[in-house]
C-alpha cells in the first residue's frame, strides 16, 4: 500500500470517529489505535496474498492492457453532477483501455451515484461505500472533493498504457504538496479553496481542473441522461402542454436542516407568490422538494411535489420548467446539467463561485461577504449573530420578480414547417452542401446511425462539426479530433446545447418507432438557430408527436427519407 493510500485512509478513519467520538477523546483514541494494528495486518496479509496470487494465476491479455482507475466522490447532487463532468473530461485524454470504478463514502447516496450516472459508459462500476481495502489493486485512485488529488498510483504502469494520466497523477501530485491544506480537514477548509479559487479567477466546475489539464468551464458539454419512460410524469400532472415553473425551498438533505442560512425567508416566497401570479396568471408554478419535514410549502403555489417524485421524475419536471427559483443548490446545478435556466439567490455562499453565467444570480446588500466553512455550523446560523441572516433576507421579492421579468419578457415566439421531404439518406450531405456555401456554420449531430461517417463527408466543407452519442470506443476522440470533429456524450432527450445555438442539427434514427418523440422534436428545435435546418429521418411520425409544432404528419417522411424542418422567429 503506499503511503498516499494508507494517509487518505486514515484521515477518513479519523474523521469519522471525531465525528462519532466528538465527547469521548479516550475512547476514540483507542478505537484508532485498535484500527491502525488490524489495518497493518491486514495490509501485510493482503500484499503477501496479492504476490501469490500473481505468481499462480496465469494474467489475461485485457487485465494486462487494461488500465485499472478508480475515483473516489463525496457530497450530494450538486457536487456528484461536477464530480461527473470531471471523470467525463478525463475519460477523453486517457487514449487506451481503461475502467473507471466510482466510490463514494456515504452508503446511503448510491441513489445519487445511479440516478447521474445511468447510462453513463466512461464509468464501469458504481460503489458506495466506507471500506476501500481493494484500492491497492488498482493502477490509480484519484480523490475529487472541490480540487482533484492523487490517492495512490503505479506510476511506471501509468505512464506506459497512457502518457496523459501520468502527467496528470504527476502534476496533481505537486499541487497536493503545495496546498496540501486544501485536504485536511475537509470540508472545513473548502473556505480556502473558494478564496484560492477567486484570486484564480475559477468557477465551481473549474476547481477540480486546478491544474487546467482537463480543459473544464462554464462551457463545457454536459451530461444528465433522461428516460422516455420518467416524462409520463408530466402527463399525469397534467403540465404536458403548459407553461410553468419550479421553485424550492430546501438545502442539502443529508444534514437534516429545515431551516439555514441559505434560505429565502418563507414570508419572501409567500409576497412572491402573489405578485407572480398578479404578473403571469397563466403560468402555474409547482414546488419540489425533498420532504415536508424539510421543505416548508409555499402558500400559493398550483401544484406541491415536496417528497412526491423521484430524482427522475425531478430532473423531467425541472427539464421542462421555464425557469427554476431557489437559493444556491443541488437543483440549481441540477438545472444547469439539464440545459436550462435558474435564478439562484446566494447568501452564505459565493456567486462568483457557484454563479452560472447563463443564470440570473441575485445577491442582497445585507452583508459584504459569503461565509461557507468559515465555522462548522455556517449554515445554521448568521456568524454574525443575527436571528435571519440579512444576506438572504435582503433579496427581496421585487428584486427576484425583477429577474423573473427579464427571463420571461426576453423570451420568443417561433413556429415551425416542413420544408422539404423525401430527400434520401445517402444525400442529405449533398444537401447540405447545395443549401450552405458558409464554413463557418455549427452541424450538430445526434445520436445518428451513422454519425461520425457523415460528419467525416461534412467535415470536407465545414470547420464545426459535433457529434453526441451514448458510447464510444477509448480512441474515439483521437480519432475524432485527427478528422476534425468533435465527439460528445449525450441523451436524445436532453442535449448538451445552448438555445438556438446550431445551424443545423441532423438525427438519423436507428429504430423508426421512438418513444415520446414528441420530446425529442422539441430538443432539436430548442437548439436549432431561427432560420436553421433541421433534418431527420427514421421516424413514424404520430400526429401526438408534432402537434404541439402545428405540423401534420402527413407532411412528414415515414420511410429511410429524410424530411427537412425550419424553425421561424415570430415577432
Amino acid at each position: 500500500m503506499s503511503v498516499n493510500l494508507y494517509l487518505y485512509r486514515l484521515k477518513s478513519r479519523i474523521d469519522g470517529l471525531q465525528k462519532k467520538y466528538a465527547n469521548n477523546e479516550i475512547k476514540a483514541s483507542v478505537r484508532l489505535c485498535w484500527w491502525s494494528l488490524r489495518e497493518m495486518f491486514r495490509t501485510l496479509f493482503h500484499s503477501f496474498f496479492y504476490k501469490i496470487q500473481k505468481l499462480w494465476r496465469k494474467p489475461q491479455k485485457d487485465e494486462n492492457d487494461k488500465l485499472r482507475i478508480a475515483v473516489v466522490v463525496s457530497g450530494c447532487i450538486g457536487d456528484i453532477l461536477i464530480y461527473g463532468l470531471v471523470i467525463k473530461e478525463l475519460s477523453k485524454h486517457i487514449n487506451c483501455d481503461y475502467s473507471i470504478d466510482l466510490y463514494m463514502h456515504e452508503r446511503d447516496r448510491k441513489i445519487i451515484l445511479d440516478f447521474v450516472f445511468n447510462k453513463a459508459c466512461f464509468v464501469s462500476k458504481l460503489m458506495a461505500t466506507k471500506t476501500h481495502n481493494n484500492f491497492q489493486d488498482y493502477d490509480a485512485v484519484i480523490g475529487i472533493d472541490r480540487c482533484t488529488y492523487v490517492i495512490h498510483y503505479d506510476s511506471e504502469c501509468v505512464e506506459k498504457k497512457s502518457k496523459w494520466l501520468g502527467d496528470f497523477c504527476k502534476k496533481n501530485e505537486n499541487f497536493f504538496t503545495k496546498h496540501h491544506k486544501f485536504f485536511e480537514h475537509m470540508p472545513r477548509y473548502h473556505a480556502i479553496i473558494e478564496q484560492w479559487s477567486i484570486l484564480n479567477g475559477k468557477s465551481r466546475i473549474q476547481q477540480s481542473d486546478q491544474c487546467k489539464l482537463i480543459g473544464l468551464n462554464n462551457s463545457t458539454h454536459t451530461f444528465l441522461n433522461l428516460e422516455p419512460a420518467n416524462l409520463e410524469i408530466l402527463k399525469s400532472l397534467k403540465l404536458k402542454n403548459v407553461q410553468y415553473i419550479t421553485i424550492q425551498r430546501g438545502v442539502n438533505v443529508h444534514e437534516k436542516l429545515s431551516q439555514s442560512t441559505r434560505m429565502w425567508p418563507i414570508r419572501h416566497y409567500e409576497k412572491f407568490m402573489k405578485l407572480f401570479h398578479q404578473a403571469y396568471p397563466a403560468i402555474k408554478v409547482i414546488q419540489l422538494g425533498y420532504s415536508n419535514d424539510l421543505c416548508k410549502s409555499v402558500e400559493g403555489v398550483d401544484i406541491n411535489l415536496i417528497g412526491k417524485t423521484s430524482l427522475d421524475e425531478l430532473a423531467v419536471i425541472l427539464k421542462h420548467s421555464l425557469f427554476h427559483l431557489d437559493g444556491e443548490g443541488g437543483m440549481v446545478h441540477m438545472k444547469k446539467f439539464l440545459n436550462g435556466r435558474s435564478i439562484a439567490m446566494f447568501g452564505p455562499t459565493s456567486s462568483e463561485i457557484f454563479g452560472y453565467p447563463e443564470n440570473i444570480n441575485l445577491k442582497g446588500n445585507g452583508c459584504n461577504s459569503w461565509c461557507e466553512w468559515v465555522s462548522d455550523d455556517w449554515d445554521k446560523k448568521c456568524l454574525r449573530g443575527f436571528e435571519e441572516a440579512p444576506c438572504m433576507a435582503s433579496i427581496s421579492p421585487e428584486m427576484v420578480m425583477g429577474a423573473v421579468n427579464e427571463i420571461l419578457n426576453g423570451r420568443k415566439n417561433f413556429s415551425y414547417s416542413v420544408e422539404e421531404d423525401n430527400i434520401a439518406e445517402d444525400k442529405i450531405a449533398d444537401h447540405i452542401f447545395s443549401k450552405n456555401a458558409d464554413k463557418k456554420i455549427k452541424i450538430v449531430d445526434v445520436f445518428s446511425k451513422n454519425g461520425p461517417s457523415l460528419g467525416k463527408i461534412l467535415r470536407k466543407n465545414f470547420d464545426d462539426i459535433t457529434i453526441f452519442d451514448m458510447s464510444f470506443q477509448f480512441d474515439s476522440f483521437a480519432k475524432a479530433e485527427k478528422n476534425g470533429l468533435k465527439l460528445e456524450y449525450g441523451c436524445l432527450y436532453n442535449i448538451s446545447m445552448p438555445d438556438d445555438s446550431s445551424d443545423i442539427v441532423i438525427w438519423q434514427n436507428k429504430d423508426r418507432n421512438v418513444a415520446q418523440a414528441e420530446y425529442v422534436m422539441k430538443e432539436l428545435f430548442r437548439i436549432l438557430k431561427p432560420g436553421g435546418m433541421l433534418i431527420v429521418s427514421g421516424v413514424s411520425f404520430q400526429a401526438s408527436n408534432l402537434r404541439f409544432f402545428e405540423i401534420l404528419p402527413a407532411q412528414c417522411s415515414s420511410g429511410k427519407e429524410a424530411t427537412i424542418f425550419s424553425k421561424t422567429l415570430v415577432n
